[in-house]
C-alpha cells in the first residue's frame, strides 16, 4: 500500500490479521463443502458397501416371512369359510398389501448398487489432492462470503466452479483456475483499504468464522458422520454383519417353517403349473 494510510500503526497489523482470518474462513468454507459434497457421499457409500448389503439380505428375508405369514392367514380364512383358496386372487392381494415392502427392498437394493458404482469410480488420491487444492484457491478468490463485490463474470466463474466441484471434474477445475488467474493479472490493483474498512472487515470475518464453526459442528453431529469412526473399525463392521446375518438366518428359518405350515394347510395340493401353492 502507499500514501498516508501506510503510516497509521494499525493499518499493517489489521491487514495481516484480516489476511489470516480470510485464510481461516477459506479453510472452513472449503471444509464445509467437502463434508457435504464429498465426505458425506463417500461415507454413505461406505456404509452401504460394508453394512447396507447385509441389511438388504435381512430385509428380503423379513419381507418374505411376513408375506408367507399373511398368505397363511388368507388361506386359512378361505378354508374357514369352506371355500377353496384362490391362488391368483391371493397373490394379487398380497402384491397390493406388500407393494410398500417391495418398494423399500427395491430402493435399498438401488442404494447398495449405487454405492458399489460410486466406490469403483473414486478419483485417484493424487488427483483428489490437486482437486481440493484448486477448489481451496477458487473459494478464496470467488466465494461470495469472502468476495462480496464479485463482478458478473466472476459470479459465472463461481457457478462453474460449483458445478465442477459437484461433478468431480478435475479438468474443468484446472481450466477455471487458469481463467481466473488470467483475469486477475489483467485486472487493475485494488486501492488500499481504509482503517475503518479494515476494522469492519475484521468484525465481519470473525462473525463468519463463528457461524461456519457452528455449521460444521452441526453437520458432523448427524449421520453418516456420527458413524465415521465405526466404519473405519473393521471389528465394528464385522460385529454389525454378524448381527444382521443372525437376523437373516432367523427370518429364513421362519420362512422354511411357514412354507411347511402352508403346505400342510393346503394338503400339498398343486397349482396348475405343478408347484405347491404358496411355494417360492
Amino acid at each position: 500500500m502507499s500514501g498516508g494510510l501506510n503510516h497509521h500503526p494499525d493499518i499493517q497489523r489489521l491487514t495481516e490479521e484480516n489476511d489470516l482470518l480470510r485464510e481461516e474462513l477459506t479453510r472452513l468454507l472449503t471444509e464445509a463443502d467437502d463434508l457435504v459434497k464429498i465426505a458425506k457421499p463417500h461415507l454413505l457409500a461406505q456404509y452401504q458397501s460394508k453394512v447396507g448389503a447385509w441389511e438388504l439380505k435381512r430385509l428380503k428375508a423379513q419381507c418374505e416371512a411376513a408375506r408367507l405369514k399373511r398368505q397363511i392367514e388368507m388361506v386359512q380364512a378361505a378354508l374357514n369359510r369352506g371355500s377353496r383358496p384362490d391362488p391368483v386372487g391371493i397373490e394379487q392381494q398380497l402384491d397390493k398389501e406388500f407393494a410398500e415392502w417391495q418398494a423399500k427392498v427395491a430402493e435399498t437394493a438401488r442404494r447398495v448398487a449405487a454405492a458399489g458404482e460410486y466406490l469403483k469410480h473414486l478419483m485417484p488420491p493424487e488427483d483428489a489432492r490437486e482437486f481440493r487444492k484448486l477448489y481451496y484457491a477458487m473459494v478464496k478468490k470467488l466465494h461470495p462470503d469472502l468476495n462480496p463485490n464479485l463482478t458478473e463474470n466472476r459470479k459465472r466463474f463461481w457457478n462453474r466452479v460449483q458445478t465442477a466441484y459437484e461433478n468431480g471434474d478435475l479438468v474443468e477445475m484446472r481450466a477455471l483456475a487458469l481463467l481466473v488467474e488470467k483475469e486477475e493479472k489483467a485486472a487493475a490493483d485494488a486501492p488500499p483499504s481504509s482503517l475503518e474498512k479494515l476494522r469492519r472487515d475484521q468484525t465481519t470475518l470473525q462473525k463468519q468464522i463463528g457461524e461456519m464453526l457452528k455449521r460444521i459442528e452441526g453437520i458432523e453431529s448427524h449421520p453418516p458422520f456420527t458413524l465415521r469412526k465405526q466404519l473405519a473399525d473393521e471389528t465394528w463392521v464385522a460385529a454389525q454383519r454378524s448381527v444382521l446375518e443372525k437376523h437373516t438366518a432367523a427370518f429364513q428359518a421362519q420362512c422354511t417353517a411357514l412354507a411347511g405350515q402352508l403346505r400342510i394347510l393346503l394338503g400339498d395340493k398343486e397349482n396348475d403349473d405343478g408347484t405347491v401353492f404358496g411355494s417360492n
